[in-house]
């Protein structure tokens, strides 16, 4: 970030954060049933003439729906738009400025302590502007071992509480209870002070910021004791792959916390909580309530075909999902805006190599993918918002000009739609015809199902839309919809043939991310929701790299503090992925988010401004612009 701009946001926080409010109690849930409006409305703020803004998302409801917000199914499971109102990060970032916004914390670095559990990079340096970053990377002190982070002093719970590193120690505790990827980097985490804490790391690298900035600090008022009991575990030198280990989690991943504490100006309003909605409060303890704007938010719930009659009704000011093409005429049509702020993901085909092995030959899978046309998916899906894609390297097309050279960028196998070249590749590897149909290299048809998330409009018509061009290919492919909070757990449990889930990172913009949905998120990290997922082999042999370890290959895509270095790492998984096709990517999703403006909300930024340039599912645009007072209701 540079000082002009630094200096000008932590200014006017420091300023904020010593304005008081009234006591904020924590809200309580039981068992899916609502507090008494008593325990919650008597703290927060209440006018007689509110200024309201509407969103809309999904999000589970109880009793599905809960509190735990490091577990599967919490509502609003941070990073979340709305969620990151309640529980701030210590920063947000600016995709197309490369700069941050401090939040829960106001300094950051990279330092030397002489203490880190690995080798560090004796000739780091400091990226000398944001602009040659494209992570934003703060100050880097020679050998640096150490990225420290200094607290926003002041600042507190809902519960009144002080936010200290108390409850950051916690909040990691928990992270590496539930193998977050940070621990691939990090030794340990200690407390300097009360607002200090350092970052110690086993293995430097620059993605260590982009963990620790955008991590959701959560109360040690809640998550304290289960911390001091993965503290224990993790002293006594077991790891979840013990039995001790593997009791603690599934009893973590069941707790359900009867009380939300906020560190955001927002707080649930618990009574408000159902399945078709829930309210947000201004929590007037947080450092920052005074630069909001509005004092509730009331966001409606709901995936693609609720929400769409919703948006159509001009009742939602603000709404991220993918609209069928139709459906986006009729918002331009009754004057709602639509901005388009690219997603940097999109929708994948996986596949249960456990369950069929026959699919393990990597020339299976890249004949596949040359028997979809990628671009006709997307246009199907989302018209102009849904571009097919190209370089097929597991990350963003907008990415891979900027970490690969031109020479590397030719290398690449771009899989165009070609029937007669994906016909040869199955053939080679024994593959029959049966009339129309394929029958697999071991006699067994070729019939699977594909499942896709049922309330994803956009996924939804990739996953039919695929499903059908494999059958006029001559697999027998059958479509079939899931409820969207349970598909990816069947995924994750091994109960499924083929599924449509995603490719790429809509939260994170360094490629390393990418890297780890493709090759952790429904395969080694499956085991927190119970089962080992799509089973893709993470020793791999391969033409353009030799033998790889891919998780390996993930943590070395981000090692180092010198960004420019990270591009060899970068450039081969991108190499390796781009022949392995471990999943499918289709498509590259740009948003088509609909924008209500002068009704309750004046209008947004210009679509030339750089805010845009996030994606919207990770830094929020309308959580940026709401934190920072660039939402304004119309009076």
């Amino acid at each position: 970030m540079n000082g002009s701009l630094k200096s000008a946001l932590l200014s006017r926080r420091r300023l904020l954060g010593g304005i008081a409010g009234s006591a904020v109690a924590g809200a309580m849930l039981t068992s899916g049933s609502a507090a008494p409006a008593s325990t919650t409305s008597r703290s927060l703020t209440a006018q007689n003439t509110e200024r309201v803004f509407q969103g809309g998302t999904s999000f589970p409801a109880p009793p599905q729906g809960h509190f735990n917000a490091f577990v599967t199914d919490a509502v609003f499971l941070p990073p979340h738009i709305y969620g990151d109102l309640i529980w701030q990060a210590f920063g947000l970032f600016y995709w197309g400025t490369k700069e941050w916004l401090p939040l829960m914390a106001t300094d950051w670095a990279f330092i030397r302590t002489g203490e880190g559990g690995g080798t560090p990079d004796a000739e780091a340096s400091p990226i000398a502007t944001p602009a040659e970053s494209t992570l934003g990377i703060a100050s880097i002190e020679p050998g640096s071992d150490t990225f420290q982070v200094k607290l926003r002093e002041g600042a507190q719970w809902s519960d009144g509480n002080p936010f200290t590193t108390k409850d950051v120690l916690a909040t990691y505790s928990i992270r590496r209870l539930m193998s977050n990827v940070v621990w691939q980097y990090l030794d340990r985490v200690e407390a300097v002070d009360d607002y200090t804490v350092n970052f110690v790391m086993k293995k430097p690298s620059t993605v260590v910021q982009r963990y620790v900035l955008r991590t959701n600090t959560q109360s040690a008022a809640i998550y304290g004791e289960w911390a001091a009991r993965a503290d224990e575990l993790f002293a006594s030198g077991k790891t979840v792959d013990d039995p001790e280990g593997r009791r603690l989690l599934q009893e973590f991943t069941q707790f359900r916390p009867d009380t939300v504490i906020a560190s955001g100006p927002y707080i649930f309003d618990i009574p408000s909580l159902s399945d078709a909605e829930v309210t947000l409060l201004k929590n007037d303890l947080a450092w920052n309530a005074d630069q909001v704007k509005f004092d509730r938010i009331r966001v409606f719930r709901g995936e693609t075909d609720t929400i769409s009659p919703v948006v159509l009704a001009k009742e939602v000011d603000y709404a991220t999902h993918g609209f069928a093409p139709a459906t986006e005429q009729q918002m331009l049509d009754t004057g709602i805006r639509i901005v388009r702020p690219p997603v940097y993901s999109g929708p994948a085909v996986y596949m249960n190599f456990g369950r069929f092995p026959q699919l393990a030959d990597k020339r299976v899978r890249q004949a596949l993918a040359q028997a979809i046309d990628r671009s006709q998916n997307g246009v199907v899906s989302l018209g102009e918002s849904g571009i097919g894609v190209n370089y097929m390297t597991g990350m963003s097309d907008n990415f891979v000009e900027s970490w690969l050279t031109p020479d590397d960028v030719a290398t690449l196998q771009t899989y165009p739609f070609d029937i007669d070249a994906a016909t040869a590749k199955l053939e080679e590897v024994g593959w029959t015809k049966d009339g129309d149909t394929w029958v697999m290299a071991d006699g067994t048809p070729a019939t699977f199902e594909l499942t896709f998330p049922a309330e994803y409009a956009d996924w939804s018509a990739a996953g039919q839309n695929a499903a059908e061009q494999l059958t006029s290919f001559g697999l027998q492919v059958t479509p079939r919809a899931v409820t969207y909070t349970q598909q990816p757990v069947d995924l994750d449990r091994g109960a499924f043939d083929m599924g449509i889930q995603g490719w790429g990172s809509s939260t994170d913009p360094h490629p390393h991310y990418s890297y780890t949905t493709a090759f952790f998120t429904h395969n080694t990290l499956a085991i927190n929701n119970g089962g080992n997922g799509i089973e893709f082999p993470l020793q791999q042999d391969t033409d353009v790299a030799g033998s790889v370890d891919l998780e390996q290959l993930t943590v070395d895509a981000a090692d180092g503090l010198d960004e420019t270095a990270q591009r060899a790492n970068v450039t081969t998984i991108a190499k390796v992925f781009n022949e392995l096709l471990p999943i499918l990517p289709l498509f590259e999703r740009y948003g088509n988010n609909a924008v209500l403006e002068n009704v309750r909300v004046k209008p947004w930024p210009a679509d030339d401004d750089p805010i845009y340039q996030n994606s919207p599912y990770a830094d929020g645009i309308n959580t940026i612009l709401t934190l920072t007072g660039r939402l304004e209701p119309v009076e």
